[in-house]
């Protein structure tokens, strides 16, 4: 399978060395720095003609970009944009709505541990792997002795995750994934409101899954 990645320049490297683990990546970048708003995106958005993978995450979080990305990626039939990112991504239903129009679909995050799993057949190998976080744990009594990462968050923070839970006690490893997602080095926004809290409570949940698995045996 073949990942297009879309980035402001030298960002976002965590998640392209995630995505190389598994998929051959094409990647282009953007100015790191992009007027607040652009009359013609195109001008800034030149894919070049080799660009041509089978879906796209884009890191843009421009909604004249995003738009323009849309239209570029309808020309050479790529089926799916998964657009992560915060509110400067613009409106999902004006993404959504230009993707239906366009034969393309839509899918709109602000953070990547939210991204929920589609029923496509053309992109179930890129959602075997990315995605809302799902773990695999063993137990040794009440203790975590082993983690295995089903399904991980774009940046890599579930295998840091899964990789700090080993040898807690159940009753604190969910708390202590969350907490550990949290230091993790995530692009989320931070304060009280921030994505990063979000981000936590989906390892806690995942963490907590899969203990409640494994006590059923």
């Amino acid at each position: 399978m073949k990942l297009g990645v879309i980035v402001r320049k030298g960002e976002r490297k965590q998640d392209i060395e995630m995505f190389s683990r598994f998929f051959r990546v094409l990647i282009h970048e953007l100015p790191r720095e992009l007027p607040e708003l652009i009359d013609e995106p195109s001008n800034f958005l030149k894919l070049p003609s080799d660009f041509n993978p089978d879906m796209i995450v884009s890191f843009a979080d421009h909604p004249d970009i995003n738009l323009e990305l849309i239209r570029q990626a309808s020309m050479r039939n790529i089926g799916l944009i998964i657009f992560s990112g915060g509110s400067r991504s613009g409106s999902l239903a004006q993404l959504k709505k230009e993707g239906d129009k366009l034969g393309v679909k839509v899918l709109w995050e602000e953070i990547c541990c939210s991204t929920p799993r589609i029923e496509d057949k053309r992109f179930k190998e890129f959602f075997e792997h990315f995605g809302a976080p799902e773990v695999e744990v063993e137990l040794d009594g009440d203790v975590v002795k082993e983690v295995r990462v089903l399904r991980s968050a774009f940046c890599g923070a579930t295998y840091f995750v899964a990789e700090k839970i080993k040898g807690l006690k159940i009753d604190e490893a969910p708390t202590k994934a969350g907490y550990y997602t949290q230091i993790f080095p995530c692009m989320a926004s931070r304060g009280i409101e921030g994505g990063i809290h979000r981000a936590a409570r989906a390892h806690k949940r995942a963490v907590e899954k899969a203990i409640k698995r494994a006590m059923r045996g």
